[in-house]
C-alpha cells in the first residue's frame, strides 16, 4: 500500500496495519491478509486503539490469555523461551526430532 508522508507525499509499504478511528468507533486492517503468527497481536492492537479507557482494566485478563501481553519478547531472551516451552506443551509438540 501507498501511505501517505508528510515529506515524500508517500511512502510504499509491506506489511500489515491497523488503522482506527479517533474515537474507537471503526477499525480496519490494511495490507497482507494476517496469518496465524499475526492474527493474536493484530486483535490485541485493535483491541488497545478501539477500547482505550479499558487496556488497563483488560490488562489481566489479557495476560491470563497471552502469558507475553505487554513484553517485547524480542529483548527478553527468558521470557521468549519460556513461552515457546509453553507453547509446545499446549499445542502438543515435542521438542525432540
Amino acid at each position: 500500500m501507498i501511505k501517505p508522508d508528510a515529506k515524500k507525499g508517500g511512502v510504499l509499504q509491506f506489511g500489515t496495519e491497523v488503522i482506527a478511528s479517533k474515537d474507537g468507533s471503526m477499525s480496519g486492517l490494511l495490507g497482507a491478509s494476517p496469518g496465524a503468527s499475526t492474527a493474536a497481536p493484530i486483535m490485541i492492537n485493535v483491541l488497545e486503539r478501539c477500547f482505550p479507557g479499558k487496556a488497563e482494566q483488560w490488562g489481566p485478563k489479557l495476560e491470563e490469555i497471552v502469558p507475553s501481553y505487554g513484553m517485547k519478547l524480542s529483548d527478553r531472551p527468558r521470557e521468549a523461551k519460556a513461552s515457546q516451552k509453553r507453547t509446545a506443551k499446549v499445542l502438543g509438540l515435542s521438542a525432540k526430532r
